[in-house]
């Protein structure tokens, strides 16, 4: 799909170095990210730059921001595998860190390398969740970027719906006075109107490009006008594209393609097909000639495919069948090649997708093991350490309760020592079930601290109720069906509980201190009982 005229980039890599980082970080990364989507001269230098910055600050998010520009840079030049690559390990990363406008831009991102991978269903869902990512804090022109991508993806699958997507972005554009994006949109709306065979509208929408050109003083790109020329010549007007593709040959517009060499060699392609249609066979062949040149230049084997097709068809005009029927056949042969040089690249890229997200499930399941105790799968003092001071900050009621088995010792002794892990293993499920039934059942958690001693954390529990559930508990480990188990052996427990009301930002160590004395009290008063401070 072609874009619009390319803006002059600033420096915006510099600015961190006049201001407070990483205040100048984000301010110089938000400029990069405006710019990027029209500019390719620099930006790459400018990415890294500040990537290395954000490392050095040690702000992840940030420099994951300036990589999936260089990502971005990358999927336009061709670089699918090294951009899926970036976009999926940002994704990844910001799922896990709840970082949201690093999860929009991944996605953003990502989207467009499916979306050249041919996998449009993926595209789509992307492209819908980086919109839905869309917050106050994400700049006017990244929200019309993320809303032309959605659409885009629709209009891709020639799905009418992408009509109204780019109808309600265009006024977008037009208040901000951002005349690259509203030419983007509308370059985009002509492309897949025409793609989807509606050349009444695409025309329509190429006026309003041509005339929206003219009054903000833009040159039209190689692209921009390899868009309408395309729309005029699948509406039968080939006269009509010759002179709107004249507009763009001259050197310095061809060079300044933002597509790079491939605008420029898409464009003469369209120009030689323009001609040839009109039967100046002489001209078709001149821009053929040119486009192929750079083809074998620059490597561009799709468009050289395509210019094997457009080359038979000029034989057929001079009369010379032979010669187009060899052409044709190594159209063909190319053409052939050509999808076997996709699909390999389209596998590079989607392994390179499934690598990163393997990696990191992986890391995260061994993470996740580390936080585990292996005999009950409860969580262990690692998570207690970790997640408890968090939720004592919550602002909300937690309460805290350390579970100790009575005479546990017993148990060992008479049964065995497997006998034994049998019971913790079954007091753990009782557990994990108690903090299922919790207020907030996402934060509650049961954990195993050492031994037969264990913790059950309950969020956002009033006092009251919260006594109430761990009295429930009590009896319930005392009430079950130990007897296959233990023999004549009872199991109980002793509870020692505090909380707090949310008010007072209470530390870890203090609360498990005072569910401590209580859990000794409990087992002075006799054991099998709930022990706190009111009771």
């Amino acid at each position: 799909m072609a874009h619009v005229v390319e803006v002059a980039a600033g420096s915006a890599a510099t600015a961190a170095q006049h201001a407070t980082p990483p205040v100048a970080l984000r301010r110089a990364l938000a400029d990069l990210e405006t710019e990027s989507r029209f500019a390719l001269e620099g930006i790459a230098d400018r990415a890294r730059t500040l990537a290395s910055a954000a490392a050095d600050l040690g702000e992840t998010g940030l420099r994951l921001r300036a990589e999936l520009v260089e990502a971005d840079l990358q999927r336009r030049t061709g670089d699918l595998a090294a951009a899926a690559r970036t976009a999926q390990r940002a994704r990844r990363w910001a799922e896990d860190n709840a970082a949201q406008h690093v999860l929009g831009r991944s996605c953003y991102v990502l989207a467009a390398v499916l979306q050249e991978l041919g996998d449009l269903a993926t595209a789509l869902e992307l492209s819908v969740t980086a919109v839905d990512l869309i917050d106050d804090d994400v700049p006017a022109t990244e929200r019309i970027d993320r809303l032309v991508r959605l659409a885009d993806c629709l209009g891709l699958q020639r799905d009418e719906a992408a009509s109204a997507r780019y109808a309600e972005v265009l006024p977008r554009t037009q208040q901000l006075g951002d005349a690259d994006r509203e030419l983007m949109v509308l370059n985009n709306w002509a492309y897949t109107e025409a793609l989807a065979g509606r050349y009444d509208s695409a025309l329509h929408i190429c006026d309003q490009l041509q005339a929206r050109s003219s009054a903000h003083a833009v040159s039209m790109d190689v692209g921009t006008l390899d868009t309408i020329g395309r729309t005029l010549l699948g509406a039968g007007r080939p006269e009509d594209a010759i002179v709107v593709l004249g507009q763009g040959l001259a050197p310095a517009a061809l060079e300044a393609s933002v597509d790079g060499d491939a605008g420029a060699a898409d464009f003469l392609l369209t120009l030689s097909e323009a001609h040839r249609r009109t039967g100046r066979a002489e001209e078709a062949q001149r821009h053929l000639d040119d486009c192929v040149s750079r083809c074998e230049r620059y490597g561009l084997s799709a468009i050289r495919t395509r210019a094997r097709q457009e080359q038979a068809e000029l034989h057929v005009l001079a009369g010379d069948h032979r010669a187009a029927y060899l052409e044709q056949k190594l159209y063909s042969d190319a053409l052939t090649e050509l999808h076997s040089v996709e699909r390999e690249a389209r596998a590079r890229a989607m392994q390179a997708v499934y690598e990163v997200s393997e990696a990191q499930r992986q890391s995260s399941r061994y993470r996740e093991l580390s936080l585990r105790d292996p005999l009950t799968g409860l969580y262990n003092r690692r998570h207690v350490d970790e997640r408890l001071p968090g939720l004592l900050r919550s602002g909300r009621p937690v309460t805290v309760a350390l579970v100790d088995l009575d005479h546990f010792k017993t148990v060992n002794d008479t049964c065995s020592h497997e006998v034994g892990d049998r019971v913790l293993q079954r007091v753990a499920e009782l557990l994990t079930e108690a903090a299922s039934a919790a207020s907030v059942p996402a934060s509650s958690f049961a954990a195993r601290l050492g031994g037969e001693e264990f913790l059950l954390v309950l969020d956002d529990a009033e006092p009251s109720t919260a006594l109430g559930r761990l009295e429930d508990l009590r009896r319930a480990i005392r009430s079950a069906p130990w007897i296959d188990l233990t023999g004549a052996v009872p199991v109980t427990v002793s509870v020692g509980v505090a909380g707090t009301d949310g008010s007072d930002h209470a530390l870890a160590a203090d609360v498990l201190a005072v569910a401590d004395r209580h859990l000794y009290a409990a087992k002075r008063r006799g054991r099998d009982r709930v022990v706190s401070s009111s009771r």
